[in-house]
């Protein structure tokens, strides 16, 4: 996963942890028995206590049955992954909620000359959310979808992106805010700035709570021009605000594993 792999690997070996960061060539989230060859080569040489889920959760958690036991691996089910990363599912789990949202349109024929943003259900780092311009660009966006696939048609608004990466366990729960001060594209933000925002972790915690989540997510939010809060979406594993945390005091690798071990953090 870029570098958030090497900060987690850093950051966990500095607390006396000894760890192997284990890579799998980018085809492999795409062969779920390739994957799971090479995460029983890695188990064979190394002999893990437990596997922590970095780059692909929902990957991990279709084959977790078919590993070795005795091993720890604090992931979650495949349906809440699921209901999360999913933008169409995680947009309807919010509105039920009551969370404010950009507004939808379930059709590309109400959507006249306002400035949109179009979303595929599944996307990461940003690749699958696009801006269209027009009219023609959306309906192009639309007609390149695959068959039967979901999507989102939302406004767009002008404001500023906040973050918020928060670790839920049982009844411990803890969350830190920043603001994306620049964007490479789409993907996720190249600076960024520590903030205190109660108002979008109480949120965060809104949702999670609601879902009973145990591990860590990250929630993406735009505070328009006026200071309005809407959500946008949910991912629900380790982002690239990793970094930002960890400088914050915010040790969230080091604290899931503790509450992996033993439910509690010391």
């Amino acid at each position: 996963m870029g570098s958030i792999g090497p900060v987690i690997h850093s950051g966990l070996e500095s607390h006396g942890l000894h760890v192997e960061r284990m890579e799998f060539p980018q085809n492999v989230f795409r062969d779920e028995f390739g994957y799971w060859r090479h995460l029983l080569k890695a188990i064979s040489e190394h002999s893990p206590e437990m596997i922590l889920p970095v780059g692909n959760p929902l990957a991990l958690s279709r084959i977790r049955d078919r590993l070795p036991s005795g091993i720890t691996i604090p992931i979650e089910t495949e349906e809440k992954l699921r209901t999360l990363d999913g933008k169409v599912s995680c947009s309807r789990f919010a509105s039920d909620l009551g969370i404010l949202q950009p507004r939808m349109y379930p059709s590309p024929d109400e959507v006249g000359e306002r400035q949109v943003v179009f979303k595929r259900d599944i996307s990461f780092g940003g690749h699958g959310v696009h801006l269209p311009w027009t009219k023609r660009s959306l309906l192009n966006l639309i007609a390149h979808q695959p068959e039967g696939e979901p999507y989102l048609i939302e406004d767009y608004i002008e404001g500023c992106d906040y973050s918020v990466d928060a670790l839920r366990w049982d009844g411990f729960f803890r969350a830190g805010s920043y603001r994306c001060l620049q964007n490479q594209g789409n993907g996720p933000s190249t600076s960024r700035e520590s903030v205190n925002f109660p108002e979008l972790e109480a949120i965060s915690r809104k949702i999670l709570d609601h879902l009973d989540y145990h591990g860590v997510c990250g929630m993406d939010f735009r505070v328009a021009e006026d200071g309005q809060i809407y959500f946008l979406e949910c991912n629900p594993r380790f982002t690239g605000g990793i970094e930002t945390q960890i400088a914050s005091g915010f040790d969230i690798p080091y604290l899931y594993w503790q509450l992996a071990k033993d439910g509690q953090r010391s």
